[in-house]
């Protein structure tokens, strides 16, 4: 018999849109809550629950600073709250504008200007600001001209844009608008365009007449993605101030928060939703992430009805970015395709309902906090009281529709839950279709929690695209077993490790034995 090697089973991730017989043997035809990191596939780590639970379901997030103190702001359907922990306890504070923003999913944006949280909930409503006073509450951004309101709220350098602009009931969806430049610690002093003393202005971009979806920052440029175009936005000073080029005149972007900027290598680049595909570019040139990878079937298999949900959000500490969507019969965002921008992988991980998320530091007394992680206590392999899975300076907080917020990577738990994690690849012939293969041996490298089991399953199919038929599944147990034995043969041979009692596991690589049946 043959052993054959499959070493680095992280290094190609998973490929959808091509057959999985034409798959190269590293790939991986399917994956749920199984991530690629350095060469390896390992179980997601999961979320817990953190500020015991809002009274409302957060639709928008915001981590800010004060009185040095890390606190994270959400924006429900009808208030704003201020969240943190004092002595221990989870204390929300209502800090509603007077006039509550009538905000919905996906159509509040913001940024922390200067230190100071601003606020857009596209409501036809001003913007709104907080000046970090927990006695005080949201208020109407000061300077903003009266009978305007705006689509999207964004910052760059030190003013403020507003996207899609509605004057006195007259929508202008091509309208860029911007401020004067702030000094340094305040607000914008005027968004008055006919002021010649000062800087601020606004422009339509009406060419190719698409709405303006969204906006963000892109080195010294402010991006600006309409429905099917995408803009360059840069700052010239003198009497034009802004000066606007075109990056793409074929993409735009998907929903608003659909794009997010990341580091690849020393170059800040952008990572963006579009209606057809998904992109990264430097505001020059862009190149597909998901082509001849997964672009047709997560296009395929966003609900239709909720596709406005879909958004995207970073993870640096682990190299990822995820694409929150609702599934097929989801109202809201139940999955996310996990894109590693170091590795260039892809997988899908579940979701819980989630609204909205960000990235940012978070209170230190989370990090390393046990009421988070809810995996049984011989499961988990953090120390006692010790460092949490991911640094406090870099976590994702998530909002839930279930009206909950979740701290990302927190537990090896999915909310107290062990996940359904599993990896499969299908249709391996081993350059040779024609022949019967037959498997009598796998020897995973797994290693986690001792004791904990992973399940292997091996399967067969006569033709390429058949589905397999899968043997019983044989555990494997962390610490102790060696090989599985399991007797399979067929043209087309499938391996599938699921998870069995492990709440943490990682494959670093596996051999299979094989040897030669015949044609018959």
């Amino acid at each position: 018999m043959k052993p054959i090697p499959f070493d680095k089973p992280g290094a190609i991730g998973v490929i959808k849109d091509v057959a999985a017989s034409e798959l190269p043997p590293g790939a991986w035809s399917d994956a749920s809550n199984v991530r690629f990191l350095d060469g390896a596939a390992l179980q997601f780590l999961g979320h817990g629950q953190v500020y015991n639970s809002p009274s409302e379901a957060p639709q928008y997030l915001l981590q800010a600073n004060v009185g040095g103190l890390r606190y994270w702001l959400y924006a429900t359907a009808a208030h704003v709250f201020a969240v943190s922990n004092a002595s221990g306890s989870s204390v929300h504070t209502d800090i509603t504008h007077a006039t509550p923003r009538a905000g919905t999913v996906n159509a509040w944006s913001g940024c922390v200007f200067g230190g100071v949280p601003v606020l857009n909930a596209g409501d036809g409503k001003p913007p709104m600001y907080w000046d970090q006073n927990l006695t005080h509450k949201f208020a109407d951004l000061p300077a903003w001209p009266a009978g305007v309101s705006c689509k999207v709220i964004r910052q760059y350098k030190n003013m403020l844009i507003a996207l899609g602009v509605t004057k006195a009931g007259t929508s202008y969806p091509y309208m860029v608008k911007w401020s004067n430049l702030a000094v340094a610690g305040a607000l914008p002093s005027t968004w008055d365009e006919a002021d010649a003393t000062q800087d601020a202005g606004e422009f339509d971009l009406a060419e190719g007449q698409d709405p303006i979806v969204d906006g963000l920052g892109l080195k010294d440029s402010l991006i600006v993605y309409k429905e099917s175009s995408t803009w360059a936005i840069d700052y010239i000073g003198g009497v034009f101030i802004l000066k606007p080029r075109k990056v793409s005149g074929m993409s735009g972007l998907l929903n608003m928060n659909c794009a997010v900027d990341f580091d690849s290598g020393m170059q800040n680049m952008h990572f963006a939703v579009t209606g057809s595909d998904i992109v990264i570019h430097d505001g020059f040139s862009a190149s597909s992430v998901l082509d001849k990878k997964a672009r047709r079937f997560f296009f395929q298999n966003i609900d239709v009805t909720n596709k406005g949900k879909v958004f995207v959000f970073k993870n640096p500490f682990l190299n990822e970015i995820l694409v929150a969507y609702p599934s097929i019969g989801a109202t809201w965002c139940d999955t996310a395709l996990v894109y590693n921008y170091v590795d260039g992988t892809v997988t899908f991980r579940s979701l819980p309902n989630v609204t909205h998320a960000a990235y940012g530091p978070v209170d230190n007394s989370l990090a390393g906090n046990w009421n988070q992680d809810s995996a049984p206590w011989d499961t988990d392999l953090t120390a006692w009281n010790g460092p949490d899975y991911t640094p406090d300076t870099a976590r994702v907080m998530m909002g839930s529709a279930d009206v909950k917020l979740f701290l990302l990577d927190a537990s090896a738990s999915f909310d107290g839950e062990l996940p359904d994690a599993w990896i499969e690849r299908r249709a391996l012939h081993f350059d040779a279709p024609e022949r019967i293969k037959e498997i009598s041996c796998v020897r995973p490298r797994i290693s986690g929690n001792r004791g904990g089991t992973v399940m292997v399953r091996l399967g067969w199919s006569d033709t390429p695209d058949g589905e397999p038929t899968w043997a019983d599944a044989d555990p494997f147990t962390i610490g102790s077993t060696i090989k599985v034995d399991r007797f399979v043969s067929g043209r087309y041979l499938a391996i599938r490790f699921e998870t069995g009692t492990a709440y943490s596991w990682r494959l670093d690589g596996f051999s299979i034995e094989v040897s030669d049946a015949g044609e018959f």
